[in-house]
């Protein structure tokens, strides 16, 4: 009886280890698809896809009023605040509902707090219903170096979000205003290729 315990845990054991030892394959792009940035997976290093912006910065003084002991006091100080979104997003959708194992994200430029989630849901409802990826939720991507994200579950789409980068270059400075406005806008930032891996 000890010997059948002994070999059905090893059994067990073996069977545990082949499953978790499966060998990863790479989803073939004709299998992926992106309404609005086809570039992400069309299996071509050497193209570039960039998120696409709804916002900008505002920069300027601001009167702030308070009380002080006997008269109104005001504060000028210096304000950042987002015109429109800040947020940028991305979606790849699958052909059908497959098990992924992780993403490799190809960066071509920084990517700031990157996060991803994902729907089994036709149409997508992204913002009533999905899961988060926890693996390396809201991380600043930098250089040029593929960075792979842990999925571990079966989905359809894909929604990859990151911050919008202030395009300092082209900002606009009101010299005229005194509160010294400053209007940054924003741009997106650049992957060349997301590839996804199942078992």
């Amino acid at each position: 009886m000890r010997y059948i315990t002994i070999l059905s845990l090893l059994f067990v054991n073996v069977l545990g280890c082949a499953a978790l030892n499966q060998p990863t394959f790479q989803i073939e792009p004709s299998q992926l698809s992106s309404e609005t940035n086809p570039q992400l997976v069309d299996g071509n290093l050497d193209t570039v896809s960039t998120f696409a912006v709804s916002g900008r910065i505002e920069k300027k003084y601001r009167s702030f009023y308070g009380k002080g002991r006997n008269r109104n006091q005001a504060e000028r100080r210096y304000t950042t605040q987002v015109d429109g979104t800040l947020r940028t997003h991305a979606v790849i959708k699958l052909n059908e509902p497959t098990y992924i194992s992780y993403i490799e994200v190809y960066p071509e430029s920084r990517i700031p707090k990157l996060a991803l989630t994902t729907t089994l849901e036709d149409p997508p409802r992204f913002d009533s219903s999905f899961d988060v990826v926890r693996d390396k939720q809201h991380i600043n991507v930098e250089g040029k170096r593929p960075v792979r994200i842990k999925i571990n579950r079966e989905i359809l789409y894909l929604r990859l979000t990151a911050d919008g980068i202030e395009d300092r270059q082209n900002s606009i400075r009101d010299k005229k205003d005194e509160n010294k406005l400053i209007q940054i806008p924003l741009k997106g930032a650049e992957i060349r290729e997301v590839r996804f891996f199942s078992r």
